[in-house]
């Protein structure tokens, strides 16, 4: 008698463990699965919280001045008429700043009434990058050619002017020659050249096959 209650506890015992344990225990092994992951994905949104927060407090110190720069630094239009206006007023400014605009002749006067001086040939191209790696759909390259007629001291003045420009201008080439009316500084009998300068600038692909303008 007692060896068979043993089995029918036994059978209990094994039909037990196969109904309801072994179901609870997987439905409660899932249950902590699941918490696992929720706590996970609680970590990672209190992460992105705070990385938000991060990112608004360095959006909330960019000063409207500063989003002017970052504009002109990398514009998200080509800009072609824009860009040549931009360095016709270097030159001008560089040259009445520096008291040699008398050296140079012009036909054309400032509003102001002073004499003008333009950069010559402009010329804007589509380029491309030396580097084939970088995203060229939302990276756009032009080359900027032109030439300017001044002596060799108001050109490295006006390199310098480039360099310092806020908007990103590489320097590919520069050639310069002897133009066929040469004129001499009466003061210091300083030559004047003709200076060819190719440029390569940069622009922002907001807008998906922009072109040339």
């Amino acid at each position: 008698m007692k060896t068979f209650t043993s089995i029918i506890l036994i059978v209990a015992g094994i039909l037990l463990f196969i109904f309801f344990t072994r179901p609870k225990f997987a439905d409660l092994q899932a249950k902590q699965l699941e918490v696992k992951a929720l706590n996970i994905a609680n970590d990672n949104a209190k992460n992105l919280e705070t990385k938000i927060k991060d990112l608004l407090a360095i959006k909330n110190s960019i000063t409207a001045e500063d989003i002017v720069k970052m504009d002109t630094m990398l514009p998200n239009t080509v800009e072609n008429v824009k860009l040549i206006i931009d360095f016709d007023k270097m030159l001008q400014s560089m040259v009445e700043e520096r008291g040699t605009l008398k050296l140079y002749k012009s036909n054309e006067v400032t509003e102001t009434g002073s004499k003008k001086i333009s950069i010559e040939n402009p010329k804007i191209t589509t380029g491309t990058m030396g580097d084939t790696s970088y995203d060229n759909s939302r990276l756009g390259v032009i080359n900027f050619s032109f030439s300017v007629t001044l002596t060799y001291a108001d050109f490295i003045e006006f390199l310098q002017r480039i360099e310092h420009s806020t908007r990103i201008l590489d320097i590919e080439s520069i050639a310069f020659s002897t133009p066929a009316n040469q004129v001499e500084v009466l003061a210091g009998k300083e030559p004047i050249y003709t200076f060819n300068i190719v440029l390569k600038t940069y622009w922002l692909k907001y807008i998906t096959n922009n072109t040339l303008q």
